[in-house]
Parts: structure tokens; sequence; C-alpha cells
């Protein structure tokens, strides 16, 4: 049987890939990826481990949480299911059918098309954005540049002209003038410093400044 540790890295980021999809499909090498329901998110990322074959989960945070009963679980491949071991403990972890968790598996690699806004933002500012969404009920977010480059990200209601707004201004770089939105509910991102490029082909790229680690998330046309 082919064994495996999960890196704290690795732990972390399928943690965050189950609250875009409750099922992941991880396939045989050392890239993992995941799409959400909507199809409107998906993320990959490159880990260092490399796992020995693929396999379904249908339940990723189901299998995450049962790994906390065990001190340093070591994985042990069989076919059909997975052994967890570590403290003198030992769990048998079955592999869900490939029909159910195919959904959960994107193939083909995204081609994002090129950014029209690009800019950096850090970790403390994507979590006063998810808290400004929170606090004032601001379901939309903006990206918007003007004749002059300047580029500011803003929460708002689209469908209510008189809603609360919050802003905040970034450094980066804009082809002109532009005005593209997407869902902040749809910003579902591993804690960390980001890259970001916008295109008006509504869709996002997100790219986690540490790990190798990508989001493409979708605009709203």
């Amino acid at each position: 049987m082919s064994k495996l540790i999960l890196s704290n890295d690795t732990h972390a980021i399928l943690k965050n890939f189950a609250t875009i999809n409750s099922s992941i499909m991880i396939r045989e090498g050392n890239t993992l990826k995941t799409i959400s329901v909507g199809e409107n998110s998906i993320a990959e990322f490159n880990c260092e481990e490399t796992f020995p074959q693929s396999f379904g989960i249908y339940d990723l945070s189901e299998f995450l949480t049962g790994m906390s009963l065990f001190d340093s679980p070591v994985l042990e491949f069989a076919e059909q299911h997975v052994n967890i071991i570590g403290n003198g403990r030992k769990a048998r972890y079955y592999f869900s059918n490939p029909e159910i968790t195919l959904k959960a598996a994107p193939e083909k690699n995204v081609k994002f098309p090129g950014a029209d806004i690009e800019f950096n933002i850090s970790a403390e500012d994507i979590k006063a954005l998810k808290t400004a969404s929170t606090v004032y009920s601001l379901p939309d977010l903006s990206f918007t540049s003007d004749d002059d480059r300047n580029i500011a990200i803003k929460l708002f209601n689209k469908e209510d002209a008189t809603s609360n707004v919050y802003e905040q201004t970034v450094t980066g770089n804009s082809t002109g003038v532009h005005n593209l939105c997407m869902k902040m509910d749809n910003l579902r991102l591993h804690n960390g410093d980001y890259h970001v490029e916008v295109s008006q082909k509504l869709v996002s790229m997100w790219k986690h400044q540490r790990l190798d680690l990508k989001y493409f998330i979708a605009l709203e046309p």
C-alpha cells in the first residue's frame, strides 16, 4: 500500500476547498482542483505531496474532521479505501463512487484571457472586505478603474440604490476605464496575500503570493 502524510498547507487548502464544494475528486499526481456547484468558481493548488492514485471523497469536511482524531496521521491507500493511522488508532474511510464526485473534478486547465485590471491585495484587506460585506449586508463587489488608472474596490447592493457602500483603493494597473462586478459570496479564498487579475471577459484570477494556488472566479454580466 502507498502511504502519504498531508502537509499543514495541503490540509488547510483542502479545508478551504470544502467551502467551495463539499465533494472532491483527487487525481493521481500533485495537483488538487475543485469547482463550485454553480460552476462559477474553480480553484487549483499544486501541492508538495504526490497522490498515488485517483479517488473521490463525497464529504470532504467529514474526511478532514476525522483526520483530527489522529496525531500526524498517515494515509495508507488501498484500491477502494484509505486507512488513516496514527497514535495507535486506525480508521478505514471508503472512497465515493466516481460518478458521484466526478462533477467536482474539473479536468481542463483554465485559460485566463488577460487582465484589464490588476492589483495586489493583502490578507488584512481581504478580511476587511468580508467583514464589511457581512456588517453592511453588501453582496456585490466591483472593480473600477478610471482615465487616470486609479483602481478601487467597492462593496454595494446593486438591487438597492440607497444601500450602504464600502470602498477601498488599491495600487495596480488597468487598460482603461472599467467597472466589473462579481458576487461576494463567490470569494472563498485561503488566507493570504493575493495578486488579482480581472478581465472584461467576465473572469477574475486570484493568485496566492506564497503558495502555488489560484482561484478563477466568474464575474457578473
